[in-house]
């Protein structure tokens, strides 16, 4: 799941996942993926992509969390920072997973 509220980040990651393995849902908002997790059940979903203030920085990004994992935790690797590529992005998942 991917939480960003910006149409044309939405519309990239689209591009940038459609041909991949990933099946994916985008939302526009922390409710609507609430809503979301509750209606598909978050055992369902291996990862959530949020957009955020990356703590330290004055930029956004996305910062991964597994919805249905007891630790979370909010260091660098948990963050990517935009702009970034399709292989960055792909690797980010990955490494989500």
């Amino acid at each position: 799941m991917i939480v960003d509220g910006e149409p044309e980040i939405l519309q990239t990651l689209k591009t940038f996942l459609t041909d991949d393995e990933y099946d994916f849902v985008v939302v526009k908002n922390s409710r609507e993926g609430l809503e979301f997790l509750e209606e598909k059940n978050e055992e369902n979903v291996d990862l959530i992509l949020v957009n955020t203030p990356i703590p330290g920085t004055e930029t956004t990004g996305f910062f991964s969390m597994k919805p249905h994992s007891t630790e979370q935790t909010a260091d660098t690797e948990a963050f990517l920072q935009k702009p970034f590529t399709r292989e960055q992005l792909l690797e980010f998942i990955k490494k989500g997973i």
